[in-house]
């Protein structure tokens, strides 16, 4: 005979059983990795860019230091030994500036500010054969914080931004068999503090931002590379700009948090979707914190995706249940504007950015899944 004890075990297995049967798919949840500090870099950086050069170390260039000062100076980091390096010195200091792999391992650098927050149109490369920097076309208008996208076909695309005095609805492409810059036709809305996401498809989507009447957009549009056309699609659910975008393994690009208001002083904490099959955003959720001015991530190996800067924390996007799962560890501050860059091992390095006085670091952390 069954004493209690016995009836209610089993009891309980008949019923994880019941459950398991009516759920089969569910899988435990995979973990969310964590954050650890890394070690310092070389200089004090906040508004700088972070590339992968061809022997898969992270080129470091410009921003400014602790003291609001504008960087020329640029670093290599060796994620073997995990130890920064000095580099070159641009030919003039730069943040806020964009920043490509070109298709023949150089790095190319264009526009940004200045000492005085003067808008800057030239551009020059970065040659990691001889460690120098060679000057090269001016673009046709001086950028502040353009979006940059790398094209299949090598070109490198940078789109709006600002002059210093307005916001541009104009876009160009630099060519690394000419050394030209050329322009494209203009986007249907100028934009500011938007994201360019380069699709499956080799085209690019632009979404967000602020507009020259200092508008928060809900707009988006799309980049055609055959064309070099821009063209209006439907709009996000909700105005963001200095936002995230995120191209996941589907196909599909997770838009999360940004400011909604064009101060920069309301981060939000909401989500989307867009499908490039129907061009349509759909709501994806909300995030753990409100973040704003954030680096753009990579989807991880696994297919989630990163989420870092705007707050101390970090957290995961996991397309597959669509939860939003924080990250264990946290920086030392929220920091924004700082530079990510994930790594062959699927781990990723963020780089400095600055905190909520405005004062860059010299820290950087390292995510493991």
């Amino acid at each position: 005979m069954m004493n209690r004890a016995s009836i209610a075990l089993s009891c309980a297995s008949l019923l994880t059983c019941i459950v398991s049967a009516q759920n089969p798919a569910r899988k435990p949840a995979l973990p969310v990795g964590s954050l650890t500090a890394g070690r310092d870099m070389t200089t004090a950086r906040g508004g700088h860019t972070a590339n992968i050069l061809p022997d898969f170390k992270v080129f470091i260039a410009g921003g400014e230091d602790q003291r609001g000062n504008v960087l020329a100076s640029t670093e290599i980091y060796d994620p073997t030994t995990e130890t920064f390096t000095r580099a070159a010195r641009m030919t003039v200091p730069r943040e806020g500036h964009a920043a490509g792999a070109l298709s023949d391992g150089k790095i190319l650098i264009a526009g940004g500010a200045t000492h005085g927050d003067v808008a800057l149109a030239s551009s020059e490369d970065y040659d990691p054969e001889t460690g120098k920097f060679t000057p090269r076309g001016a673009m046709h208008a001086a950028r502040i914080r353009p979006a940059v996208t790398v094209l299949r076909d090598g070109r490198i695309l940078v789109t709006g931004g600002t002059n210093g005095k307005s916001v541009l609805d104009s876009g160009e492409t630099y060519d690394v068999l000419n050394g030209k810059w050329t322009l494209t036709g203009r986007m249907t809305t100028a934009r500011s503090g938007h994201t360019a996401t380069l699709l499956s498809d080799g085209r690019v989507l632009l979404t967000g931002g602020v507009d020259s009447k200092h508008s928060v957009l809900a707009s988006a549009e799309i980049f055609d590379p055959q064309t070099n056309k821009f063209s209006a699609i439907s709009p996000l659910h909700e105005g963001r700009l200095m936002h995230t975008a995120v191209l996941l393994p589907s196909g599909k690009v997770l838009i999360a948090g940004g400011a909604s208001d064009p101060a920069g002083q309301n981060p939000i904490s909401s989500a989307e979707l867009y499908d490039p099959e129907s061009h349509l955003f759909s709501s994806a959720g909300k995030m753990n914190e409100p973040r704003m001015k954030m680096p753009d991530q990579a989807a991880l190996l696994d297919g989630r995706a990163l989420i870092v800067g705007g707050a101390a924390s970090a957290e995961i996007f996991n397309p597959r249940d669509g939860s939003f799962r924080a990250v264990s560890g946290t920086l030392d501050a929220a920091r924004f504007y700082s530079a990510a860059i994930q790594l062959m091992d699927g781990s990723t390095r963020i780089f400095g950015g600055y905190d909520a006085q405005g004062s860059s670091t010299a820290k950087t952390w390292i995510y493991r899944p």
